[in-house]
């Protein structure tokens, strides 16, 4: 079959459209379609099967996807080749200025690879703010259970046991949200990880102050009650343990927010 029509000029004919406009959209569509498929990042790197199909029309991924079959069955092509066309087929002041066009492009890859750096300091802070939810789970609950022992006011009883209630639900209030950031690292939404790191942080900040808030009036009512005195050593020697992984996540939350 001979061609005696430009494709360029086959499609404007067709569509009753100025030739050079329609120059103009084929050169955005293949500039367009090469970068995609070169920074496509996405669940699995495959632009064709999970974004293309929602770029274009059914009509043209079916026959694109077809030429795709058919250029395949024709061509033994490899990395490098279209190179060799274009030094065959141009000039080199015609195609330097396309090969321009390209700087500053980042592969799926290297998106990939940045995001795996930003995720070591992201998993730290996982790590870690993890440990200080469960310190604060363990350390309520051993409250709780030596709480019943104590000879103390039922008032100081009920204000101690709302700040270890308080601690239960943080824990899993966290331990919840950490599991949506893992869900989140390496995808397309990892820029609002900063954002849950500052959320998980004012939450254990939030129980954290209640804790040092009890200390601290436990150890006031000791000089009016000597009974609250083993009141207020169980709870300060929690809180430091508690204390100790807080500063310990927020250190690895400063990573986060600042990579």
């Amino acid at each position: 079959m001979t061609i005696e029509q430009s494709l360029t000029s086959e499609i404007a004919e067709k569509l009753g459209e100025d030739r050079e406009k329609v120059s103009r959209i084929i050169d955005e569509f293949c500039f367009l379609l090469r970068r995609r498929l070169f920074e496509y990042q996405g669940l699995n790197g495959d632009y064709i099967g999970e974004q293309l199909h929602y770029d274009i029309s059914d009509r043209a991924f079916f026959h694109l996807l077809g030429f795709l079959d058919q250029f395949s069955g024709k061509y033994d092509w490899e990395p490098g080749i279209a190179y060799e066309y274009i030094a065959r087929l141009m000039q080199d002041e015609t195609w330097r200025p396309f090969s321009q066009e390209t700087t500053g492009w980042k592969s799926g890859a290297e998106k990939c690879k940045e995001t795996s750096i930003d995720s070591q300091n992201v998993r730290e802070f996982m790590t870690t703010a993890g440990a200080c939810a469960h310190a604060m789970l363990e350390n309520a609950t051993y409250i709780e259970k030596e709480l019943g022992s104590l000879d103390i006011p039922e008032s100081i009883r009920v204000a101690i046991r709302e700040v270890c209630s308080g601690l239960n639900g943080t824990k899993h209030d966290v331990v919840h949200e950490l599991g949506e950031v893992d869900d989140l690292l390496g995808t397309s939404k990892s820029e609002v990880i900063p954002d849950r790191v500052r959320r998980i942080m004012a939450w254990l900040s939030e129980d954290v102050s209640k804790l040092h808030a009890l200390v601290t009036s436990l150890d006031a009512l000791t000089k009016e009650d000597k009974r609250i005195g083993i009141a207020y050593l169980l709870v300060a020697e929690s809180a430091t343990n508690i204390l100790h992984r807080f500063t310990e996540a927020g250190d690895a939350a400063d990573k986060c927010i600042q990579s």
